[in-house]
């Protein structure tokens, strides 16, 4: 049985966010896991034959799900926990084809294009974003909403999400290193 990964991550986040809700602050490092785990299952859908995605995801995620357990057990008792818990377990469970795909169609993109889009934020500047896909030889689009849709062959993109993510490996070593 393979577990449903996005559904987790899912479930995590939302009790993340009822726990915000209550007025609990959550760690940066919390958060750092959480959006490294959604990278790295995106990663692994593009690389399913490398047993490092799946352990990573598997570490960011037990990570995450250690932090929101305890914290919500403190915050709201064992009966919520419970109920969180079989969430969980659900997710795990859940078949894949449950989740509904995302619009394949973006305006200006043509069809016969793989495409990603990708969250312009701090750790991955717009400039980082363009020069990887202009290396990669593809092509993007700024989008007014913050993101950058970059596209081409589907070689190219599994590349593209690769070098991305070895960028974004980088910049968490650059951030955790005190030398």
């Amino acid at each position: 049985m393979t577990v449903n990964y996005e559904a987790v991550w899912q479930v995590l986040a939302d009790l993340i966010t009822e726990l915000r809700k209550k007025g609990e602050t959550v760690p940066t490092h919390v958060m750092e896991d959480l959006r490294s785990a959604k990278t790295t299952i995106h990663i692994l859908k593009v690389d399913e034959d490398n047993p490092d995605h799946l352990l990573r995801v598997e570490e960011f995620l037990g990570k995450v799900e250690s932090y929101v357990m305890y914290t919500a057990q403190r915050k709201f008792g064992a009966l919520t926990v419970n109920v969180w818990m079989d969430r969980l377990e659900r997710a795990k469970r859940k078949v894949h084809e449950d989740i509904q795909p995302a619009s394949k169609f973006i305006p200006g993109i043509p069809r016969d294009k793989h495409w990603v889009r990708i969250k312009i934020a701090d750790d991955v500047p717009l400039e980082r974003i363009e020069l990887a896909a202009e290396e990669g030889g593809l092509e993007h689009k700024t989008q007014k909403n913050g993101y950058v849709i970059v596209y081409g062959e589907k070689t190219r993109i599994q590349n593209f999400i690769k070098r991305m993510a070895e960028f974004q490996q980088e910049s968490d070593i650059s951030l955790n290193d005190n030398g």
